[in-house]
């Protein structure tokens, strides 16, 4: 069998999802002609599919030693090193790339998208659209510039971008979703919550219990047995549990699946049945937590309000009243700087501690979160009046979150759970939110929903910037003290 022929094999068994004989076939044509080219390329690509960066990265050095020309061995080497998240050693790589073959356009999008990793937007809307420019019917060209745009809350071109991929691709189930963020954070509900939906088909949203039938209308639910599960974060749960005694007044039969963190909290604050595992039992239908707003038909005008405020265990109350050592002399602040660092948009909403010490002389400061950034541990060992609690080994749940907020006089976070437990408990509360904000919060100029009356939103005006946002807190601070 030639060359060709072989290599058309490997990339045949590679289609079907045959990783293993592909690679075979793919190195053992290396073998036979070390100098063939397209068998390296194939080669690179399936070690990429596969996750085996290292050698991928091996074989495209091996590829730049035989033609030191080939723009495809830069490329491969800046994906490799992109998906590593080495995003300026990715960018100089794919330039070098261009340099050989300047109307690319899939190195030109990936510069674009190298440059947004790295924080500089203007550079990478530059680049996508000159991709777009050589070729108009790339649809991820499209959603990444869509994207972008988003990230510098340039809604209407965002908007634009994603009906650009739709127009391609019908099905595009990352910009349906993209679509509908931006539907309800200019607060069309009614079509947001329903594209929302489509998360569903997009890896990484886990559907659960595919066996019992969805909910889809809350008409006739007298008697009915219905599972309602947590599906994303702690604040989501939160945030949308408002639809469980509006179940229950319908007369269903209501099984409430939380994590388990909020597992003895909610037990206490709900009527119906709250567990960490619904496994084994029998309903008539389900739903995800933020399914309710379309099973409910929300728009902006009748969110559900809160009917009973969230309250705290009044044994715990007491125990960390007396554990925190509260001072009546000064203001009791609970904070949090800080989310999961995991979440790609911690960074961007994440405030620095520095940023408090304003407050020092007339506040007494508890940092409510469970990890913090090294440059703020640095900070606290020099600010020891700060007080950190998440080395507190008596803070286990979210009882104790309640309780600790409880003995607070104000709450102060980023965009957290504790916003919504806050808020979700009556407490004074203030959002420091970071630009573009989570729809949730709509933006700048709309009336902003009504999801917690007491929630106090401070938001950045310029994109990265904080002084605004803390020269108001602090004016608001010491309006509480005065």
């Amino acid at each position: 069998m030639s060359l060709n022929e072989t290599l058309k094999k490997g990339i045949e068994e590679f289609t079907k999802g045959n990783f293993s004989n592909s690679e075979k076939i793919f190195t053992n044509l290396i073998r036979r002609n070390p100098l063939f080219l397209p068998a390296y390329s194939n080669l690179i690509q399936l070690l990429i599919n596969q996750g085996n960066l290292d050698e991928a990265m091996k074989y495209s050095e091996k590829l730049l030693n035989i033609d030191k020309n080939t723009e495809k061995a830069l490329f491969y080497k800046g994906i490799i090193k992109f998906k590593k998240s080495e995003f300026d050693k990715a960018l100089s790589d794919f330039k070098n790339a261009l340099i050989i073959n300047p109307k690319n356009h899939i190195v030109l999008m990936n510069i674009g998208i190298s440059y947004y990793r790295l924080g500089e937007n203007l550079e990478a809307i530059k680049y996508i659209k000159e991709s777009i420019q050589i070729n108009n019917k790339n649809e991820l060209a499209f959603y990444n510039l869509a994207v972008i745009y988003e990230d510098e809350d340039d809604l209407d071109l965002a908007l634009d971008a994603y009906d650009s991929v739709i127009s391609l691709n019908p099905k595009h189930h990352d910009s349906i979703h993209g679509i509908a963020q931006i539907q309800l954070t200019n607060l069309d509900y009614i079509n947001g919550f329903k594209n929302y939906e489509i998360r569903w088909n997009i890896k990484g949203f886990e559907y659960r219990h595919n066996s019992i039938k969805k909910l889809s209308s809350i008409n006739d639910l007298s008697g009915k047995k219905i599972l309602i599960w947590c599906e994303q974060g702690f604040g989501d749960t939160i945030q949308f549990s408002r639809y469980i005694n509006k179940l229950v007044d319908a007369g269903a039969k209501v099984t409430f699946e939380v994590q388990s963190p909020l597992l003895t909290f909610f037990k206490r604050q709900f009527s119906c049945n709250v567990t960490n595992n619904a496994g084994g039992e029998e309903f008539d239908f389900q739903c995800p937590t933020m399914s309710l707003p379309y099973v409910f038909g929300t728009d902006n005008k009748n969110i559900p309000q809160i009917q009973k405020y969230f309250d705290c265990d009044i044994k715990k109350y007491n125990f960390w009243k007396s554990r925190l050592s509260l001072s009546n002399n000064k203001l009791n602040l609970g904070i949090s700087i800080s989310g999961n660092r995991n979440h790609i948009k911690d960074k961007r909403r994440r405030v620095n501690l520095d940023n408090f010490l304003n407050l020092i002389d007339f506040c007494n400061i508890y940092i409510i979160q469970k990890d913090l950034y090294e440059n703020d541990k640095e900070f606290l060992k020099k600010n020891t009046n700060i007080k950190y609690l998440g080395n507190d080994k008596e803070w286990i749940d979210f009882e104790d979150t309640s309780a600790i907020v409880k003995n607070m006089d104000a709450i102060v976070s980023v965009d957290t759970s504790l916003i919504h437990l806050s808020a979700s408990m009556n407490q004074t509360t203030y959002l420091l939110l970071s630009k573009p904000a989570d729809w949730r919060w709509s933006k700048e100029g709309f009336e902003l929903p009504v999801w917690y009356k007491n929630l106090r939103i401070i938001r950045q005006k310029d994109k990265g910037l904080w002084e605004n946002v803390i020269n108001k807190l602090n004016l608001e601070i010491k309006q509480m003290i005065n």
